[in-house]
């Protein structure tokens, strides 16, 4: 029997907005732009909402209904590591998750060893989502999706609204029908017929509503208004960079500081892409000034990096071959070209792959260490003749670091 948790917050964009100024917390804010741009209202603080503002609205209009309220701009980089943050503390928790903007919706179905029992699942599920985002989301568990999110909008944060197996279709029924994810034209027709709570749409059968809307249209308003939906959770996709930043006070142009602080980058990296179960093909390093990148260098590594110590062997040949222009007052470090890693233990089935892959990754360090030309690659000849030194052709090995300005 599927359960499914349904977890409702303010919108990435208003949180970022809150963490980068809190003294607006208590504030009216609206997120998406000056007023006077033709664009949309993204989201609204409670205090903003108050006044009249919705999601969707023209910027001015907002800003004749809540005339004190701050405009700010979406910062699509920090809603991302927003997202990233939480979406990384619930797959901690629970295997299957999709992760909207205001959102987020876990396949509960199962058990779970650590967490025994449903309710002690969702509320871990909720203390991880409350970690990665900083507040505290509303709750709402239910066996289809629909009912979730009922559960989650008359939920409180902090708290978990459980609807029992069963239960979906009394929980609903009181519900008015404009909160039915449906056309807007069937929503009209409904009022018009006088079903003004979902209860009355569960009441009739799929047959009379197939005749007014469509026997699919129909059935589906029928399944939604008990509960009986089955639209699943969507698992989130890998992410396709994730990124580790660190700052040097003051500024530094030591190697060995630098080579520390690229470590412990590393390590933090690492444990991300383990928690997430991926791997990176790519990876970028970027050395940053006061006035902007004093050198860069991009890596493929021989073979998908998953974990700190690989992705270090790879930086480190990327940081001998840097030439910064001046100090170094931060450093990025960006991995990208994610896949699951789950794959990479083949050799169980195809003898040979991971003593391959241990082989690139120690042709890798050697170039580092030595030089790109210590290591040559054996070529089979077309004409070897008789002598059996003759049968290869040793080519210098490409370098895997591209470096940059």
């Amino acid at each position: 029997m599927p359960r499914i948790l349904c977890a409702r917050f303010e919108h990435l964009g208003l949180l970022a907005a809150w963490r980068r100024h809190p003294e607006l917390q208590a504030e009216a804010v609206v997120v998406g732009g000056a007023p006077v741009l033709r664009l949309p209202v993204l989201a609204a603080s409670a205090a903003a909402q108050a006044a009249g503002v919705r999601p969707g609205q023209p910027l001015r209009q907002a800003q004749q209904l809540c005339p004190t309220a701050v405009f700010v701009d979406l910062d699509v980089e920090a809603a991302d590591r927003l997202r990233e943050a939480a979406l990384g503390e619930l797959c901690a928790v629970v295997p299957s998750v999709e992760m909207g903007d205001e959102l987020a919706y876990a396949d509960l179905s199962g058990h779970h060893a650590q967490h025994p029992g449903e309710a002690a699942w969702a509320a871990a599920a909720a203390r991880a989502l409350t970690r990665g985002l900083g507040v505290a989301p509303a709750v709402g568990v239910a066996g289809s999706r629909f009912t979730a999110w009922m559960a989650a909008r008359v939920s409180t944060p902090r708290h978990v609204r459980r609807v029992r197996p069963g239960e979906e279709a009394a929980f609903l029924a009181p519900l008015p029908t404009g909160l039915l994810p449906v056309d807007a034209a069937i929503l009209a027709r409904l009022g018009t017929l006088g079903l003004d709570c979902l209860g009355a749409v569960a009441a009739l059968s799929p047959a009379d509503l197939g005749r007014q809307f469509g026997a699919d249209a129909g059935l589906a308003v029928h399944r939604f208004a008990r509960g009986e939906d089955e639209a699943p959770v969507t698992p989130a996709t890998a992410p396709r960079t994730l990124v580790e930043r660190r700052v040097i006070e003051g500024g530094a142009a030591d190697r060995e500081l630098l080579s520390r602080c690229a470590e412990r980058a590393c390590a933090d990296l690492g444990g991300r892409l383990r928690e997430r179960g991926l791997s990176a093909g790519r990876l970028g390093l970027v050395l940053e000034g006061e006035a902007g990148p004093v050198a860069a260098g991009t890596r493929v590594p021989p073979a998908p990096a998953g974990s700190a110590a690989e992705i270090w062997a790879a930086v480190l040949g990327l940081l001998g071959a840097l030439d910064p222009t001046g100090p170094v007052t931060g450093l990025r470090l960006e991995v990208g070209e994610l896949s699951t890693a789950s794959g990479r233990q083949v050799e169980l089935w195809r003898r040979g792959d991971a003593e391959r892959d241990a082989v690139a990754h120690a042709v890798a360090r050697l170039q580092d260490r030595f030089g790109t030309e210590t290591v040559v690659r054996p070529r089979l000849t077309l004409d070897p003749g008789d002598l059996p030194e003759r049968r290869f052709s040793w080519e210098p090995a490409a370098p895997l670091v591209q470096v940059g300005r």
